[in-house]
């Protein structure tokens, strides 16, 4: 006859405690984030006009000029309303880029050249930042800076984006 084995009774473990369910930010602090992303971009856009002009810093003019760009997606992207559970903006570029092109689908089929600009000028930043051999030409820089303008107003005038006012004085300067 087989013995009656009894086992001891296994160890429980503890569940884990549930995450706080996540509360989107509201509309008005959606608006203000948006403006302050707005007011970055102007100030990346001017530094990269002025670098552009100087013709010395090609590599920090193209960095300058992507800035302007991605800080202006990251406004768009607030403005139409945010992304995720929070409604916010995504933290990575890669996802700015992507939820920026997934807007221009599908609310303004006609300005799909943003995105390509957007992912062309981030792919020219890269090169510029961490080019090991070489950087980036003045000739470059130029035109990166020439769609960096064009990219600002156009998404200033689509989504009727503006700066904030507590940077207004900033954007003013020299």
């Amino acid at each position: 006859m087989a013995k009656n084995l009894s086992h001891p009774p296994k160890k429980k473990k503890t569940n884990k405690p549930r995450k706080e369910p996540v509360t989107p930010i509201g509309e008005e602090v959606r608006k203000h984030k948006a403006r302050l992303e707005f007011s970055k971009s102007i100030i990346h856009l001017k530094e990269a006009q002025r670098l552009a002009a100087w013709e010395q810093a090609p590599n920090a003019c193209v960095h300058s000029a992507y800035y302007a760009m991605y800080h202006c997606a990251t406004a768009v992207i607030l403005a139409s309303g945010g992304v995720g559970k929070k409604l916010d903006a995504p933290e990575s570029h890669t996802h700015v880029i992507e939820h920026f092109g997934k807007i221009i689908r599908n609310q303004q089929k006609d300005l799909e050249h943003l995105g390509m600009t957007l992912n062309r000028a981030r792919t020219d930043r890269m090169i510029s930042d961490y080019g090991l051999v070489e950087g980036v030409d003045n000739e470059l820089a130029a035109s990166t800076t020439e769609d960096a303008t064009t990219f600002v107003q156009t998404c200033r005038e689509v989504w009727a984006l503006e700066p904030s006012s507590s940077l207004l004085g900033e954007l003013e300067g020299p």
